[in-house]
């Protein structure tokens, strides 16, 4: 007889298998929404759920797209929107670096899968992961260097 304990942990087992098996459009939202989830908890550290829950999100969505036949090229658009974006938040760049970046993440998440039978991501969902996550990092960088530049203006004392 199976005891409360092995049934919760037999359906999260099921629950994580179909979890690793997404679709590619299914797995490139997970991963945008496990992303913002991630910087939910940046933004507003020590609320640990979204944070947990978007580091979750984001692995099986990285993990569903990895058992998939993934365009090389595809793959280095992405990690160059990456790196743009990486440089937007130690460097400040113009607005076209962001701009850059966001196209570089919707270009790469449109043709990250070749799949059999035209297993694809759709452009739709590329536009709005690229867009949401380059948009959304760019403003964030920008709030978070505003912020940093006011907490020194006020430190120094000038400010009073």
């Amino acid at each position: 007889m199976e005891t409360h304990f092995e049934a919760v942990a037999g359906a999260a087992l099921l629950a994580l298998r179909a979890l690793s098996h997404l679709a590619p459009d299914a797995a490139i939202l997970v991963l945008t929404m496990g992303l913002l989830l991630i910087y939910v908890e940046l933004n507003r550290p020590g609320w640990i759920l979204p944070g947990t829950v978007g580091l979750v999100a984001a692995l099986f969505a990285v993990a569903s797209l990895l058992r998939l036949e993934l365009n090389p090229g595809a793959m280095a658009l992405v990690g160059t929107a990456v790196g743009l974006l990486v440089l937007d938040l130690l460097r400040r760049s113009p607005a076209i670096v962001a701009v850059a970046a966001t196209v570089a993440l919707v270009l790469g998440f449109g043709q990250l899968v070749v799949g059999p039978g035209g297993l694809r991501v759709n452009w739709w969902t590329a536009l709005a992961g690229g867009v949401v996550l380059g948009t959304g990092t760019s403003i964030l960088t920008r709030i978070a260097r505003r912020a940093r530049t006011n907490k020194r203006f006020r430190l120094d004392g000038s400010a009073f």
